[in-house]
């Protein structure tokens, strides 16, 4: 893993936080990739109490409603996810897109890469849950040949700066998407470990298998669960896990993607896992802390009765874990890449 955001990452951030500005209402300017940002979120709880009280975010459109005073969440029926969709998340999914990417050395799996061509040849390419974009518009700076297509449930694309080589669609994966069978040479597929409960993983690869050219390439980037740290950490990271469990979801599909993908006839070419120190005061692994306490602070509807927090006591709990993240023994959070050929 790598020690450093590298100076491409910086550069497509500030990129990045220039078009979501354009889009969103909020902006990003708390959100650097120094070790002094982590330790505004981590040691001061007055800026989760602050961010806390001061959340408003707009409404527009048809694919949100609020579950809190605070938060704004979609209301797709058929759709396990259930973190936030406002622009608070936004911010955070932009952060951990630029953590991911160094971590991995890259947003495409080398290998990707090279049998596609893409320096020099086109190619058609879709990123299913797509979200704010931030991962295709950066793929697409760095590949201009090609044509992106990303697609989400929630239209939360952005509107006012976009490379001419990105289109955005609403579509739900589970419903099937609008495509003829071969159209795609490669598919993207990033942390639908909240999205999906365990018997939707099936029909969600088999929709991307029907997509994908012959030979075409499946690229799936998941997570794992919170369980190495002390007392505390572990108690968090447990009781997450066990809400994803109640909500019929599969913690640890990491693990099981590989053997998933090969049952639908994929072949499985390149598996990596990659463990995060999160107390370690390397870059990426302070990005990758600030990401795990906004996770929390994200899914507080969901976790606070769980953890035994009300809501007013909830930025405490913020607090004290992202301290006790810091803390001996080590606190460690892994992601896995999963790449598959059809």
């Amino acid at each position: 893993m790598g020690n450093k955001i590298s100076a491409s990452a910086k550069k497509h951030k500030d990129i990045f936080h220039h078009i979501q500005s354009a889009t969103l209402k909020k902006k990003f300017s708390h959100h650097t990739h120094t070790d002094d940002h982590v330790t505004e979120h981590t040691e001061k709880s007055s800026d989760f109490e602050k961010s806390s009280e001061n959340d408003t975010h707009s409404t527009s459109g048809n694919d949100s409603v609020f579950l809190s005073s605070r938060r704004k969440f979609h209301h797709v029926q058929n759709s396990a996810y259930w973190l936030p969709n406002d622009d608070e998340e936004m911010d955070r999914l932009i952060g951990q897109h630029f953590a991911i990417k160094t971590l991995f050395n890259g947003n495409i799996y080398h290998s990707i890469i090279n049998t596609l061509d893409m320096e020099n040849q086109p190619a058609n390419i879709l990123d299913i849950g797509c979200g704010p974009g931030t991962w295709i518009m950066d793929v697409a700076t760095e590949y201009p040949l090609s044509q992106f297509t990303g697609v989400d449930m929630c239209d939360i694309f952005p509107t006012n700066v976009r490379p001419s080589n990105v289109n955005f669609e609403v579509g739900n994966l589970l419903d099937g998407l609008d495509y003829p069978d071969n159209t795609f040479d490669f598919i993207n597929a990033r942390l639908f470990i909240i999205a999906l409960k365990k018997e939707e993983w099936v029909v969600v690869m088999k929709e991307a298998y029907r997509l994908l050219k012959p030979g075409g390439f499946l690229q799936c980037v998941e997570c794992g669960m919170l369980e190495k740290g002390n007392g505390f950490v572990r108690n968090a990271g447990k009781t997450f896990k066990e809400v994803i469990e109640k909500r019929g979801q599969e913690p640890y599909i990491a693990y099981k993607l590989p053997s998933l993908l090969e049952n639908l006839d994929f072949y499985v070419s390149h598996v990596e896992n990659n463990d995060i120190y999160l107390g370690k005061p390397n870059a990426v692994s302070r990005e990758f802390l600030w990401d795990v306490c906004n996770i929390f602070k994200s899914a507080e509807v969901f976790l606070a009765d769980a953890l035994g927090y009300s809501s007013d006591d909830y930025p405490e709990f913020l607090t004290l874990l992202c301290t006790e993240l810091q803390k001996q023994p080590d606190a460690m959070w892994s992601f896995s890449i999963i790449v598959g050929q059809k």
